[in-house]
């Protein structure tokens, strides 16, 4: 029904400090630099005297797993996620949106330096483990705004996973994005369902790493971690990574993820059919948040996900999916 995520939105306080990270320290190329149109505002439910800018990057060109900045004025001051290890009210195991993910070369340690010296506050050191075969060696840091970044060396990752050759700059585009899970029956009709995505990585982490990730996210150890993971087709960009914590996680995001908001605002995908989209997901049982409308002369909806994801999805004439 869709394709893989073509961009993910981020609400930043400061447009040129959080270019000066993405841009001149990570390498991500801008794409698009616009005002933030009429409709657009309309279909964001933007007070009327609110301005802004978007800006979009990628990693060389790549038409998948784009980051498009997104300021405002008067700036925002609620933030989509803020959690407790930088001072903020959210704790790791709340569900919702959580990190934005880059590959970048071996050793990892030199990319985490170079973003801590940008500024970029980090959880802990990298930590390197394996599940389900996938091996990878990842760090989280807070950037912007305090949105999670994490960065990942893929030791061992399969072709429709990992990009042949990835990363194709200094950081690659967004493989994967990551989201707590509430109810893992209810995300995987969501994704599998109502979406048709194809799921990829389905595996609970071995007890022998189990420490190891726990230290990674940032919660007790001894955690039960699932990692599940939908994408489109063999895209191995713009993916999906519910992380589900076997029931310990309590609180919801209710709400919050939104792109007049501070931090992961918006998950963007294409597809050929709105409608038909539309009437899948209300036979599902989605919240339709925004009905389809044009948006910039494409039409345009925004639909809210089983664990406060919300998805902005646009027709594409033409657009083939397998």
């Amino acid at each position: 029904m869709i394709t893989a995520m073509q961009s993910i939105s981020v609400g930043v306080t400061d447009l040129a400090a959080a270019l000066r990270l993405f841009h001149e320290v990570m390498g991500l190329r801008i794409e698009h630099r616009s005002p933030v149109s009429a409709s657009r505002a309309k279909l964001w439910d933007l007070p009327a005297d609110t301005r802004g800018e978007m800006v979009e990057l990628s990693c060389r060109g790549y038409p998948v797993g784009r980051l498009r900045l997104v300021a405002l004025q008067p700036a925002p001051h609620e933030v989509v996620r803020l959690d407790t290890q930088i001072g903020g009210p959210d704790s790791p195991l709340d569900i919702g949106p959580k990190a934005i993910d880059f590959y970048v070369r071996s050793p990892v340690e030199d990319s985490w330096r170079e973003l801590v010296a940008a500024g970029c506050i980090a959880r802990s050191k990298p930590v390197r483990h394996v599940i389900d075969g996938n091996e990878q060696e990842e760090c989280v840091l807070f950037g912007p705004d305090g949105v999670p970044l994490l960065i990942m060396v893929g030791h061992k990752h399969p072709p429709n996973q990992m990009r042949a050759g990835t990363p194709h700059g200094k950081y690659s585009e967004v493989p994967t994005i990551s989201v707590v899970a509430g109810d893992i029956a209810d995300t995987r009709r969501f994704y599998g369902e109502a979406l048709g995505l194809t799921a990829a990585t389905d595996a609970e982490t071995a007890p022998e790493f189990r420490d190891r990730v726990n230290d990674l996210v940032g919660i007790p150890r001894g955690s039960r971690v699932h990692f599940l993971t939908y994408q489109a087709d063999q895209e191995p960009s713009g993916k999906i990574l519910l992380v589900y914590f076997g029931g310990a996680s309590r609180r919801r995001l209710t709400g919050r993820m939104h792109p007049s908001r501070l931090g992961v605002g918006l998950y963007t995908h294409a597809t050929r059919d709105l409608q038909a989209l539309r009437r899948r997901l209300s036979e599902q049982g989605a919240s339709i948040e925004v009905e389809p409308q044009d948006v910039d002369g494409q039409p345009t909806m925004l639909v809210r996900g089983p664990n406060e994801e919300l998805f902005e999805f646009v027709e594409q004439r033409g657009l083939e999916l397998v």
